[in-house]
């Protein structure tokens, strides 16, 4: 009897012990509080019948984590800048809630939520408007240091400099994360417009409607961010990186990106045709998106990841061709492991570029099932064909496994580029391991493939192409001579295929 009673009152002991466990593991009074224009600071305490009346105030005074600032309809325009605690979230009710500021000091947010590198932010802002009237307000929110912070459904317009930033760091310096990353952070289903600038007069680098560095698998989804409204040479980018990027594992997808056409005759005059920029990048992935503009990597190796980029199934075309040179997809510096496949890239100068400068490495690249099309010369400096590989002064890159496969890319009539796939900045390079496999490449003016002169590759297969309508006569063109170890089974025309496939193996 007593080994009974004994063996029941440890159940009801642990059960208790069990359901205090569960209290504290849940925020504590758990609250939502109110700010409304009919509020009142002085007061107010915050409660749905007597709201406070700014966001400033209710910031300063919700400090529990778990509790929620509920922005009621109305404009609220704040006086000082609002510092969010940790775990407090903050919501409104859509574009009718809308947040702006007087503060118009250079690097200054509107929206802080600042802490020490790893801090556990578990907090949100939703349905909420912020406005930066007319450019007088630096930057709307900045999450520094913090994880797990989700903003979603907001819409912000209108900032001088910036619009969102999320870093690991708190200041502004190039370099990674102290202690650690952020991990868990998203941004979603918002609307972001005219909040990046870039100032040609004083030489500022372009900033970014959405900003971030020092992010772990950071999720950018279904978001619409435009920047074209303001004069030539002073539109920043949609997505940028800060404090010179180190992003792990990112992924960008199904958002529309809209960039200002570009209208500088080289690269930087007016700005950059980039839509999305970013440094130091491992394990990123971009697809499903409609873009306007390029996408400029640089920096690139894959860490512990299967790639550094995986870039696919992303439409990225202007509405019309450009007079001016513009770029599709870019890698500069080294590249280790990319992959772009099944992308639609339409009225551009450039499908997929390897800016290199002296010695870059790359390595196990994959570009296969893309659709480039009507590619054409723009005015400007900037070279244009479907894919290449481009030197910034030393021609010297060293390349090893890239495979060209099963892609398309036609030349625009009346401006078609004078090489498809351009291997011509190789002369002090290497290559070793190229494979061109069952592409089809028609219209461009010298050759449908070019290589350097001397031609440094070796291992170089081109198999099965279908090439039509390019210059030396549909043959690849080889100035310095073919390459050691080259096999070549080529296709031509439909007025010469009758005449059988030919091939060759140079071993």
């Amino acid at each position: 009897m007593k080994r009974i009673l004994f063996k029941r009152v440890k159940i009801f002991f642990s059960a208790i012990v069990f359901m205090w466990m569960m209290c504290i593991a849940l925020p504590l009074h758990a609250t939502t509080w109110y700010i409304s224009t009919t509020g009142n600071d002085a007061t107010g305490d915050g409660s749905a019948g007597n709201p406070w009346k700014t966001l400033g105030k209710a910031t300063t005074a919700v400090l529990v984590a778990g509790d929620i600032i509920h922005v009621n309809a109305g404009t609220y325009t704040e006086t000082v800048q609002c510092m969010l605690a940790v775990g407090v979230s903050i919501e409104g009710d859509g574009v009718t809630s809308v947040i702006r500021s007087t503060l118009t000091a250079n690097f200054t947010e509107l929206l802080s939520l600042g802490s020490a590198q790893g801090t556990n932010g578990n907090q949100h802002i939703s349905n909420l408007k912020f406005d930066g009237q007319n450019l007088s307000t630096y930057w709307a929110i900045w999450v520094k240091g913090r994880s797990n912070v989700s903003i979603y459904n907001c819409t912000i317009v209108d900032f001088k400099d910036r619009g969102v930033l999320f870093s690991a760091r708190s200041d502004l310096t190039d370099a990674p994360p102290v202690t650690s990353y952020s991990t868990g952070n998203s941004f979603h289903d918002n609307v972001v417009n005219n909040c990046a600038a870039y100032n040609i007069s004083t030489g500022i680098y372009g900033r970014g409607c959405l900003n971030i560095g020092g992010q772990d698998g950071m999720l950018i989804y279904n978001n619409t961010i435009i920047q074209n409204k303001r004069p030539e040479g002073y539109n920043g980018w949609p997505i940028k990186y800060m404090n010179d990027g180190y992003l792990k594992g990112c992924r960008i997808y199904n958002n529309t990106l809209t960039k200002i056409p570009f209208g500088g005759s080289y690269p930087g005059e007016s700005g950059w045709d980039f839509c999305i920029e970013l440094f130091h990048i491992q394990g990123l992935e971009i697809y499903g998106n409609t873009i306007q503009g390029s996408i400029d990597l640089n920096y690139n190796t894959k860490g512990a990841y299967a790639y550094c980029a995986w870039i696919h199934d992303n439409v990225m075309s202007r509405t019309v061709l450009n007079s001016k040179y513009e770029s599709g997809i870019i890698f500069e510096f080294d590249t280790e492991t990319a992959i772009v496949e099944n992308n639609v890239l339409n009225n551009i100068s450039s499908g997929v570029q390897f800016n290199t400068r002296s010695g870059t490495v790359i390595s196990n690249c994959v570009i296969q099932k893309n659709l480039f099309t009507n590619m054409g010369f723009g005015n400007g400096s900037g070279t244009t064909g479907g894919i290449l590989v481009i030197s910034e002064g030393t021609n010297n890159p060293v390349i090893t496994n890239l495979t060209i496969y099963k892609n398309t890319i036609t030349a625009a009539p009346g401006r078609e580029p004078f090489v498809g796939i351009d291997l011509t900045s190789m002369n002090n390079g290497s290559g070793n391991g190229i494979f061109i496999k069952n592409n089809v490449v028609t219209n461009f003016v010298l050759a449908w493939l070019k290589g350097s002169n001397p031609t440094q590759m070796t291992n170089v297969v081109l198999t099965h192409n279908a090439v039509t309508g390019n210059g030396n006569d549909n043959e690849p063109s080889w100035p310095g001579g073919e390459p050691l170890n080259y096999t070549y089974i080529f296709k031509y025309d439909d007025t010469r295929i009758q005449n059988g496939s030919h091939s060759r193996s140079n071993n």
